[in-house]
């Protein structure tokens, strides 16, 4: 735009290069002219700003909520944010005052003095199309196109994720998190504390089912173990298959199945004295997707298997495998869905626990309203609980670290959009409505010797719609470069998503079009007369 507006005080500078300005007066005007308008966009954004900082703060607020720590951030304007946005703003005078300002005072006086204002009297159809101007909104119009497929993919990968199916029953299942390493207790002492929780929770009204494990679904925290048949044995050569598989490793208590909402395939759960004495027969049970790849063509149940790094405490490493459940999910990764060991609590106890709670209800207000009653429930077992969050395990799920990435990046790249989108469009009319108005002369000479409306309406349109096919050719091949650099944080999205690519490419070509109608359909409307009395 400073560009065009350059172009069209031409007249203007020429003139007062004349009566004796000199060219630095000239570029000192017109650069304090941009960072006016620099300055008055950085005031903008600063208020922008506060209100964007009240909506991060609350996002932030949601995610840190799940997790066991916290710090103090000031997100508001200081001295450095004021500092940095006058750089900006002064950034942003020198790239897009400077040029057009030295461009403006290389002036040929004679011609300028005597030309018409507008466009040069002998610019070619290729210099005409390929003029700066042009260059800018198709960059921009390219640009706003990655931000708007970006914005797609986010989109879709967001809204698949949220409807995603976890493999278990988060509605109706309260999560309390405890940290017994907290506590002057030996672990023994601490197991059997376990036990009575899980025993006396059980017997409220209203409560199905409780059980406590070391690990918890779609949170911040992972444990894994790499396992293998226990006739099996890892190969010495490198290049040999390896007979192993990673799993997440969890040590529950009986009933985990049960208060989690996962469904038990074969087999059994673990007794109450599997899960309490240590001496115990080593057991484990594994999930479906752990038994097809160990156990392709046989029955699981009654296999044994055993860890690739044997325990450090010198226990059995052969365990025999006495259930398998149906797969469910970590988090909303592609990843999450790997294999799954279950050992009884005593086995892998390391102090951190979650316990579930599970109601004969799904209701959401329901599950809340339960919460006050099960906190004043464990306060009188034990006053020292290392309670850490008692919570449902719905708004768990909804505030997971990846869950909340995907749906910020959706935000953010929505509202990237939605600007880039409006800047192009009031871009393109611009540039369009200042062409038509330089060309005033020019058109209502074709109108004068013949031409209909229709032509001087195809003229204009014309040169636009290829303008906006040009661009969007430029802006699919930047947008399929993000794509491919977006994917590693994308849900279940491909980074050549069509729907998204389709829809954005409509979406920015018909705003663009729509923008040059406007300045085509007022061509057709000059009059003649008054095009050709006209400076």
């Amino acid at each position: 735009m400073l560009l065009a507006r350059g172009t069209s005080r031409s007249k203007e500078i020429a003139v007062r290069l004349a009566v004796g300005a000199s060219r630095w007066q000239i570029v000192r005007q017109l650069l304090c002219e941009g960072f006016l308008l620099a300055i008055c966009g950085g005031v903008i954004g600063l208020i922008l700003s506060a209100w964007c900082n009240d909506a991060l703060l609350q996002q932030l607020r949601g995610l840190l909520a799940s997790v066991n720590f916290s710090f103090v951030v000031k997100l508001r304007p200081d001295t450095t944010v004021l500092e940095i946005t006058f750089l900006f703003c002064l950034i942003a005078t020198m790239l897009f005052s400077l040029g057009p300002a030295l461009k403006a005072t290389k002036a040929d006086l004679v011609k300028d003095l005597k030309e018409q204002v507008g466009e040069p009297a002998r610019i070619g159809r290729l210099s005409r199309f390929f003029a700066p101007r042009h260059i800018s909104v198709m960059a921009q119009i390219a640009l706003s196109l990655m931000l708007l497929f970006a914005a797609g993919l986010f989109f879709r990968g967001a809204l698949k994720a949220a409807g995603l199916n976890p493999g278990f029953v988060a509605r109706g299942d309260i999560i309390s998190e405890f940290d017994f390493s907290l506590i002057k207790k030996t672990p023994a002492d601490s197991r059997r504390l376990i036990f009575d929780l899980v025993r006396r929770i059980r017997e409220l009204p209203g409560v199905t089912a409780s059980a406590t494990g070391t690990m918890l679904p779609y949170s911040d925290f992972t444990s894994a173990r790499r396992v293998l048949r226990t006739k099996d044995s890892m190969p010495n050569d490198p290049k040999a298959p390896d007979p192993s598989v990673n799993s997440l490793f969890t040590a529950i208590t009986p009933g985990y199945y049960e208060a989690l909402g996962i469904k038990l395939l074969r087999g059994r759960d673990f007794t109450q004295n599997e899960c309490e004495n240590k001496d115990a027969r080593r057991v484990a049970m594994i999930d479906e997707e752990m038994a097809k790849k160990l156990f392709p063509n046989e029955d699981p149940i009654g296999q044994h298997i055993r860890y690739t790094n044997p325990p450090k405490d010198g226990s059995p490493n052969d365990m025999e495998v006495v259930g398998v459940v149906s797969k469910h999910r970590h988090s909303v990764d592609n990843d999450s869905l790997v294999c799954r060991l279950f050992v009884p609590l005593v086995q892998g106890y390391t102090g951190q626990t979650f316990l579930h709670v599970r109601l004969n209800t799904q209701d959401r207000h329901a599950v809340a309203a339960f919460i006050p009653t099960l906190r004043q429930t464990l306060r009188e077992i034990d006053p020292d609980l290392p309670l850490l969050q008692m919570t449902p395990f719905l708004d768990l799920m909804e505030r997971s670290p990846n869950l909340w990435i995907v749906k910020l990046g959706a935000t953010l790249f929505g509202a990237f959009g939605a600007i880039a989108l409006m800047l192009a469009i009031v871009g393109v009319y611009g540039v369009k409505a200042y062409a038509v108005a330089c060309r005033t002369r020019e058109i209502g000479i074709r109108m004068a010797l013949g031409a209909h409306r229709r032509h001087v309406f195809a003229l204009i349109m014309r040169q636009g719609a290829m303008q906006t096919a040009l661009a969007v050719g430029a802006g699919l091949l930047l947008s399929l470069a993000a794509g491919r650099v977006l994917a590693k944080i994308l849900y279940d999205v491909s980074p050549t998503d069509p729907l998204a690519l389709v829809t954005a490419t409509l979406m920015l070509a018909s705003a663009a079009l729509l923008a040059c109608f406007f300045p085509a359909n007022r061509a057709t409307r000059v009059n003649p007369m008054t095009a050709l009395r006209t400076e």
